[in-house]
């Protein structure tokens, strides 16, 4: 079923519309007899009442006289099986991952990024208090906006132990999207957002001290360090597409036009060579140098 609802004739898509077609711009006018047409139907299923959302959620968040409708089917969306979806975040199986692929994140077929918050960034990706911090921290007053990322469906839109009031949306890539500790929850499970779309309300639910917005960017369970795919100062991606690869903790990504690393304060050989998925012997190949000396921030380093 594609997403968008065929009402009465007004508007249609067919299986054979090209991926460039993805978008259709109509007037709010015809929007809101499309929406009139869904609710005029005697039995409404699970699927229509997700479409029904979907295009109310466009008229509500849309500033201009005509609208942006999309046809990818993200009502039927899913990369894990029935069983899998309860869990809060479903491991797919490495063996079934290839070692090394480019993923599109943002193109016209599947969204372009909006920033979740626009704030300070408090805490990074990694090792922290002697556990893994699968995401980062932006700091936010309670009561401020959280945004979805891109296009998707929600997966999971409730409290959860230490993550507080969290989202989880899945989008049609592989990617998933986690946004925790919310004072309030503004969207259901099932429900389809777009990008730049409220989803809940900035809070400090769960174990968290001080309000905060924990942001994580994961593939098919697997988490991914969000600040090596998004510039959070410039409020972007910092390409269209980003490589995964496979290491020693999991998978880790970063863009895929990257050849060079700028150095930043407290990085490593060690870091960096993880951060692109190499061992620190071939990075320091790679830059041609047989022993490891200390970096200096700013210095350039060869990664790809």
């Amino acid at each position: 079923m594609l997403l968008v609802l065929i009402c009465n004739g007004l508007y249609a898509f067919t299986e054979t519309d090209s991926l460039q077609s993805k978008y259709k711009y109509i007037s709010k006018k015809k929007l809101v007899l499309m929406i009139d047409s869904v609710l005029d139907l005697e039995n409404i299923s699970t699927a229509e009442v997700n479409q029904l959302n979907y295009l109310i959620s466009i008229l509500g968040t849309s500033k201009t006289d005509s609208v942006k409708v999309c046809r990818l089917d993200l009502a039927e969306l899913s990369f894990y099986s029935a069983s899998d979806e309860k869990l809060l975040f479903p491991l797919t199986s490495l063996d079934s991952i290839p070692l090394n692929f480019n993923l599109e994140i943002e193109n016209a077929y599947l969204s372009f990024f909006k920033i979740p918050i626009l704030g300070v960034v408090t805490s990074n990706y990694g090792w922290r208090d002697g556990r893994m911090h699968k995401g980062i921290d932006i700091d936010l007053n309670k009561g401020d906006k959280v945004n979805a990322a891109f296009d998707g469906k929600v997966r999971v839109a409730k409290k959860q132990g230490g993550f507080g009031n969290v989202v989880i949306i899945m989008h049609p890539n592989g990617l998933e999207t986690v946004y925790a500790h919310l004072h309030k929850i503004k969207v259901k499970e099932g429900e389809i957002v777009l990008s730049g779309q409220t989803i809940g309300l900035g809070g400090n639910t769960g174990r968290s001290h001080g309000s905060h917005l924990h942001f994580e960017m994961r593939y098919k369970g697997h988490a991914l360090n969000p600040a090596t795919i998004v510039s959070f100062t410039q409020a972007k991606t910092y390409h269209h597409a980003i490589t995964i690869k496979k290491n020693k903790q999991g998978l880790c990504a970063f863009p895929s036009n990257a050849f060079i690393h700028i150095v930043e304060k407290g990085e490593s050989w060690h870091l960096i060579a993880s951060t692109y998925g190499l061992s620190t012997k071939q990075l320091m190949e790679l830059n041609g140098i047989s022993k490891r000396y200390y970096l200096k921030v700013g210095q350039q380093i060869r990664v790809n």
